[in-house]
């Protein structure tokens, strides 16, 4: 009898820490539009750089324009058994009096996503070229200090069609 409770206990233990494991689901972490904002009021590739690193993306690659230079970040991700790349792009003016933050993916719906925070924002009449795009939905919004456009574009894939969403957040 004493082997016996101890047993037991063990085996609850057992139970609910690999039901524990099992449950929790697959996280795939995008910051908030709040986040998305603050960053572009940063005027720093470096503080991004940082804050950037702390959801997953690595740096990949620095262009160099005329005006401004944009900064390139990429993380992978799986999500039900599909492999998906997700890109953000810093681009900030070469004089840091302004920023844009461009976030591509296909492993979440941005949309769904982004549309409930942006309730205090006005909504606008895009006029950026992807909007022009048949395959393409936009929404855009703005409030005193950015313009932020959310896109929902429908990619013909190899195997079938697909969706990318995009989001931007520019500074004024």
């Amino acid at each position: 009898m004493k082997a016996f409770l101890p047993t037991i206990c063990l085996m609850f233990l057992t139970l609910f820490s690999a039901q524990a494991q099992t449950s929790a689901p697959a996280a795939n972490p995008f910051p908030s539009i709040s986040t998305l904002t603050n960053w572009a009021s940063l005027n720093s590739q470096q503080q991004f750089d940082v804050a950037i690193r702390a959801v997953g993306f690595k740096f990949e690659v620095k262009e160099p324009g005329e005006g401004s230079t944009a900064y390139t970040y990429i993380r992978k991700v799986m999500v039900n058994e599909v492999n998906y790349t997700d890109r953000i792009v810093y681009r900030i003016t070469n004089n840091n009096s302004a920023s844009i933050i461009s976030l591509v993916t296909a492993s979440t719906d941005l949309v769904s996503l982004y549309t409930p925070q942006l309730a205090t924002f006005k909504n606008n009449n895009c006029k950026t070229e992807m909007s022009k795009d048949k395959n393409t939905t936009c929404s855009c919004y703005e409030s005193v200090n950015f313009a932020i456009d959310l896109c929902d574009e429908r990619v013909k894939l190899t195997m079938g069609d697909g969706n990318k969403y995009f989001v931007s957040v520019a500074k004024k």
